[in-house]
């Protein structure tokens, strides 16, 4: 297995199950800043941002199960047991007090470990994370939509080499040749689109859960910025304003709530707008 990385350091956590988790790091110091991706991503998600931060503290960006260097997960991948991962993840690297970043389905999934251990927790940036009070979660055609593509578009063309090639050509635009190297290698491969196709198949059991939990689940009182992107690129427009109205709705009902617009940015504002994230991460880090 190859150690090196272009994205920082690599390191490996052993969850409670004895799987191994792949994780980078960069900078020192504390509060260690964790990143974590939306679906189907990993790592790679993070690599505009990372480095960015990492004079300023230090900084972890990791692979959840399935993806990229770390072990699949035998187990079905819903919410509670993705939580229990970046738990053992934490735990592993004893981070007694941390800056969580989550883009898309990693923003539910850093909430989550909020809820669960709010004493490691010294603020949150929510990135146009995906919420369990958007009712198209719960369409079944949302679901089947979501089931169709994977089976008729993704899977064919990952094993073609046609959407490794055609994400790294627009997303990833912006990052080193030896950084769209490793994304090419590892992003589409077997192993990931069976993890993100066991994570989206669980979504909608997850967020009801996390859903009916209603008050019971509160975040600690941290700095939580949610970020939203200004267009519905990649999404309908009633998904956008859907989306985007809860961003606006959490902020406001958190003591230390901050809603922001990344400019110019659709759903992807890690590899769109690097720098609103990073802006967000040092506001959050100043308050501290």
């Amino acid at each position: 297995m190859i150690d090196g990385s272009a994205f920082g350091e690599s390191g490996y956590a052993i969850t409670r199950d004895m799987r191994r988790l792949h994780y980078v790091t960069a900078g020192s110091g504390r509060p260690l800043v964790i990143f974590e991706a939306g679906g189907n991503g990993s790592r790679t998600t993070w690599g505009l941002v990372q480095g960015k931060l990492a004079s300023e503290t230090g900084t972890l960006a990791y692979d959840r199960a399935g993806f990229g260097r770390s072990e699949p997960d035998a187990a079905p991948r819903k919410l509670d047991r993705i939580v229990d991962d970046l738990e053992d993840l934490v735990d592993s690297v004893d981070a007694k007090r941390c800056v969580l970043v989550g883009h898309s389905l990693g923003g539910p999934i850093c909430r989550s470990f909020a809820y669960r251990r709010p004493e490691l927790v010294a603020g949150l940036v929510l990135v146009d994370q995906a919420a369990e009070d958007c009712d198209f979660y719960y369409s079944q055609a949302f679901d089947k939509l979501g089931a169709l593509s994977h089976t008729l578009f993704t899977v064919p063309m990952a094993k073609l080499g046609i959407l490794g090639m055609l994400t790294t050509r627009s997303l990833y635009k912006d990052f080193s040749v030896n950084m769209i190297k490793e994304i090419r290698a590892e992003e589409f491969s077997a192993a990931a689109l069976r993890a993100h196709r066991s994570e989206t198949r669980h979504l909608a059991e997850s967020f009801r859960s996390l859903r009916s939990a209603g008050d019971k689940n509160s975040l600690p009182d941290v700095p939580v910025t949610l970020i939203s992107g200004i267009t519905g690129r990649g999404r309908s427009s009633g998904m956008w304003a859907e989306t985007s109205a809860s961003h606006q709705r959490l902020a406001r009902s958190l003591p230390q709530g901050r809603h922001v617009w990344a400019e110019g940015s659709g759903h992807m504002v890690p590899m769109e707008a690097p720098d609103v994230v990073v802006k967000e991460v040092r506001n959050v880090l100043k308050s501290l």
